[in-house]
């Protein structure tokens, strides 16, 4: 009898996995093909080939009202954050004022936005260490040599790419590791103008450039992911309930046995 409910159990959890396996794998297919398609829209933003990269904005939009998605799978904060970034990307394709930097840096705002929804390990914000560690050691320079003026242009230059970065860091984070993150630049963006002649301002940039560097090697892993608490104790839930019966039957079996030779 234990041996059939335990098959059973096995069976179920297996009918189980496989159908969210599947569903999961139709969702990834999905979101790559997204992926894809805000890729073409930079390249094509690139080669000033607006037209097109309009047409093909239209597209993700079909491609993204289109996909079934829950509360489970994308959250409200992310769908703002691609709303946002979609919204200012089509503005930016479609302006006619727009420099072609403005459009490029909207884009690719955009492009990050959905790569950090898509890439699990490498996600494509983490291409730009090179150019945001630059910032901070050229603001360094210029601390040490209190020109003032060199240090308000890097850091007019760090702004400008962290805004680019900064909704795609806020999808992969938690939030008490983007607060954290984004704690320091607001910090530095408000003491901007005393920051050369403050040492324990200044202090506050090196601490932010660890904590930028912490975050491109990625953040030690401070907490379990709470769906797999939630299976283990439901497998483990339902093992120990299992046994349990077992353990009835055979007891109220033994006992029976007892009393049938008394």
């Amino acid at each position: 009898m234990h041996k059939k409910m335990l098959t059973l159990i096995c069976l179920f959890f297996l009918v189980i996995s496989t159908s969210v396996h599947a569903e999961k794998d139709l969702d990834q297919k999905e979101w790559r093909q997204l992926n894809q398609t805000a890729d073409k829209v930079l390249q094509l933003v690139k080669e000033e080939k607006y037209s097109e990269a309009k047409q093909l904005m239209d597209f993700f939009s079909k491609q993204f009202l289109a996909i079934r998605y829950d509360d489970q799978n994308l959250s409200m904060t992310q769908l703002r954050l691609i709303t946002t970034s979609y919204e200012k990307a089509m503005g930016a394709v479609t302006s006619a004022s727009a420099s072609h930097e403005e459009r490029v840096l909207a884009v690719s705002e955009f492009r990050l936005v959905i790569d950090a929804l898509v890439s699990e390990h490498h996600p494509l914000w983490k291409n730009t260490e090179t150019q945001v560690m630059n910032y901070f050691a050229k603001m360094r320079e210029a601390i040490s040599s209190d020109d003032s003026n060199s240090f308000q242009h890097h850091f007019n230059g760090f702004l400008q790419r962290y805004a680019v970065i900064r909704p795609a860091i806020m999808i992969d984070l938690l939030p008490h590791q983007f607060q954290r993150i984004d704690s320091h630049v607001r910090y530095v963006e408000r003491y901007r103008a005393t920051i050369i002649s403050d040492k324990e301002k200044a202090k506050q940039l090196k601490i932010m450039e660890e904590d930028f560097a912490k975050l491109y090697k990625g953040f030690e892993e401070d907490q379990a992911d709470p769906s797999l608490w939630w299976v283990i104790l439901s497998i483990g839930g339902t093992i120990l309930l299992s046994l349990s019966y077992v353990g009835y039957k055979k007891y109220k079996g033994e006992k029976n046995k007892m009393k049938m030779k008394q």
